[in-house]
């Protein structure tokens, strides 16, 4: 029988869709103040993959990833999701945009074998979390590059973001070797006296 064990812990990443530029500056100092300052950021994509969220966010989309220092805990998904959700509300009011959700934000992490994203939407491919939570598997890493499944989003799936994944996950590995050799450094030696026989 398998025992059960906690995850190895992965980088939390945040994606944002910005109705404009001061939507986008607007969320990211409120991910910065909630879980920050993020210290992988990616540049600016126009979201031209879908009309998805126009009605929603506007014409003009813009889409940046912000990814945050420390271990995250894949358990904790459902609870970012939820938090991020009240971040959505409170940037709708502040944001300057004619239109109801000028931000949407995508939290979600990443471990060495995958990019795993929330949702509160329910589909067959989902798993449910918790607090009216869900899970997708959006990016598989096989072969040495983020490979898409049938469900992912289009813009995901283009493989214009795997540069800022490919550096995320690089970033990951590094830590966790860090973490490792740290870990055998503070591992106190112990010196067993010599017993008769042995030099």
């Amino acid at each position: 029988m398998a025992r059960a064990e906690q995850p190895d812990p992965g980088r939390f990443v945040v994606g944002v869709l910005a109705a404009n530029d001061q939507c986008l500056q607007a969320a990211q100092e409120a991910l910065d103040k909630e879980w920050g300052p993020a210290d992988l950021v990616s540049r600016v994509y126009p979201f031209t993959y879908t009309e998805y969220y126009s009605k929603q966010i506007g014409p003009d989309i813009l889409r940046a990833f912000f990814s945050f220092p420390g271990p995250f805990d894949p358990g904790d998904l459902a609870s970012r999701k939820v938090r991020t959700n009240a971040i959505e509300e409170e940037l709708a009011a502040a944001c300057e945009s004619d239109f109801p959700r000028p931000v949407n934000l995508d939290p979600g992490y990443l471990v060495p074998d995958k990019l795993v994203l929330a949702s509160a939407k329910n589909f067959a491919h989902r798993i449910y979390l918790a607090h009216g939570i869900y899970a997708e598997i959006t990016l598989l890493y096989r072969h040495n590059r983020f490979e898409p499944l049938e469900w992912t989003f289009p813009d995901y799936a283009s493989g214009d973001y795997d540069e800022f994944f490919l550096n995320l996950r690089r970033r990951l590995m590094e830590e966790r070797s860090f973490s490792a050799s740290d870990a055998v450094s503070k591992t106190p030696l112990t010196l067993h006296p010599c017993t008769k026989g042995h030099v």
